[in-house]
């Protein structure tokens, strides 16, 4: 269906493989990481989904698996706390928490892969016009390369184009402060109406999530 849509397969709870991409127009020469900051100058962390809040143990609140040479081995692969510098599977803080998206680093034209999960405390602060950006966060692909710099592009498996985790339907997401943004949210909303609410205690992860 294109955007806004679904990913498929998208956050905890999901052994799915087949979530989200990134593709390389040249080879690299190491692994990439996939690493989350506060804005697109990729300096700094303050941002309550890092911090945390006392409700979720103050850590951060997104984690991702890279799941670009297997499948998670269990559904509910959120670790219960960050491993500091890189792992497969981690809490998402700049240069202190990040996730390493592959075993060897990818030839020309392959990809990797990934799917993201947003924790949420019962206690989360609500975005407002003083600070609305608290909850926001930048995603980057942080590469390793000789030669030619290369092209990095983005994708989701479309659920609403009929993408599944056995026949996936990859749809271009368009990265940089004007593109696409990743929205979590609660299970069944429409395109006109995306929306995530806190738990009433303890922490929830998000049920959905949408590209906009």
């Amino acid at each position: 269906m294109g955007i806004p849509g679904r990913v498929a397969g998208a956050g905890n709870n999901s052994v799915a493989r087949y979530v989200l991409k990134v593709t390389f127009s040249q080879a690299l020469s190491a692994p990439p990481n996939l690493k989350a900051w506060d804005d697109f100058n990729a300096n700094s962390t303050n941002h309550a989904v890092f911090t945390g809040t006392t409700g979720n143990g103050n850590i951060p609140m997104i984690s991702a698996v890279a799941t670009t040479d297997a499948a998670p081995a269990n559904a509910d692969w959120k670790p219960a706390a960050p491993t500091a510098g890189g792992a497969t599977i981690n809490r998402l803080k700049g240069d202190e928490y990040y996730v390493v998206l592959s075993n060897a680093a990818p030839a020309a034209g392959e990809s990797v892969m990934f799917n993201l999960c947003w924790e949420i405390p019962s206690d989360c602060p609500v975005p407002t016009t003083d600070d609305p950006d608290i909850l926001k966060a930048v995603f980057v692909v942080e590469v390793t390369y000789s030669g030619a710099p290369p092209v990095l592009t983005w994708w989701f498996n479309d659920l609403d184009a009929g993408g599944s985790e056995s026949g996936q339907v990859w749809t271009q997401i368009t990265p940089g402060a004007s593109g696409n943004q990743l929205k979590p949210a609660d299970a069944g909303c429409s395109s006109s109406y995306i929306v995530l609410h806190k738990p009433p205690s303890g922490v929830a992860d998000n049920p959905e999530l949408w590209v906009v």
